[in-house]
């Protein structure tokens, strides 16, 4: 059982990768996305440019947040997509970072910045323009998955919820998948959705998650 659910993870993982890199069709995030110089495309030279494009974008978005050291090494966590491209006339790379609106709504919160400076930033796509609910970032453990199918259809189901952005799955074990992805709203809520809908109930806590679910498709 567990076999075939790793060979699955291994394989949306990849998927997941090859879209970071790919993805040159994906638009701006509005205020929420910055563009930075990248030395290459080595990891430490992404995470690097990343933090700038954080401190960049934060910046902008509410001119009174200071990230922190902290902040800015967990800066990645707060990704939602980014592609490299050629600086203008070739010269140089860069990084386009796209930062999750509700995350960062969220750090600010977190950071006490002015509710005036960020009300004022683009709203992302989509929006009211009214406040972003509260929400968070963790990882979830999903048990239940019977098969591969199981496990597609399971992720497909978690990322067309308009609560949920950054699905990851990285992590398996038996019929279980360990997932980091972030959500918009209150915990209970997002898992009280989640649950009525049918194809989730609750499980016993897991070690290292956030919530724990039962896929029940």
């Amino acid at each position: 059982m567990s076999r075939f659910l790793a060979a699955a993870l291994l394989m949306f993982s990849l998927l997941f990768v090859m879209h970071a890199y790919a993805d040159d069709t994906a638009p701006p995030s509005g205020g929420y996305s910055a563009t930075v110089p990248v030395a290459d495309t080595t990891d430490a030279a992404r995470d690097k440019a990343i933090a700038a494009a954080l401190s960049q974008m934060l910046g902008n978005l509410a001119p009174n947040a200071k990230p922190g050291p902290d902040v800015l090494a967990q800066a990645s966590g707060y990704v939602r997509n980014y592609r490299y491209q050629r600086a203008a006339g070739g010269a140089g790379l860069q990084l386009q970072v796209d930062f999750d609106p509700g995350s960062i709504q969220h750090l600010l919160e977190q950071m006490g910045a002015s509710a005036t400076a960020a009300a004022n930033a683009p709203a992302p796509a989509g929006s009211s323009g009214a406040p972003v609910a509260a929400g968070g970032k963790g990882t979830w453990w999903v048990d239940g998955i019977g098969s591969a199918q199981d496990f597609a259809t399971l992720l497909a189901t978690l990322r067309q919820s308009d609560q949920l952005q950054d699905v990851i799955p990285i992590a398996a074990q038996g019929d279980g998948v360990l997932l980091q992805l972030s959500w918009n709203a209150s915990l209970p809520d997002v898992l009280n959705a989640l649950t009525a809908s049918g194809h989730f109930s609750t499980a016993p806590a897991h070690d290292g998650a956030d919530a724990s679910l039962h896929w029940s498709h």
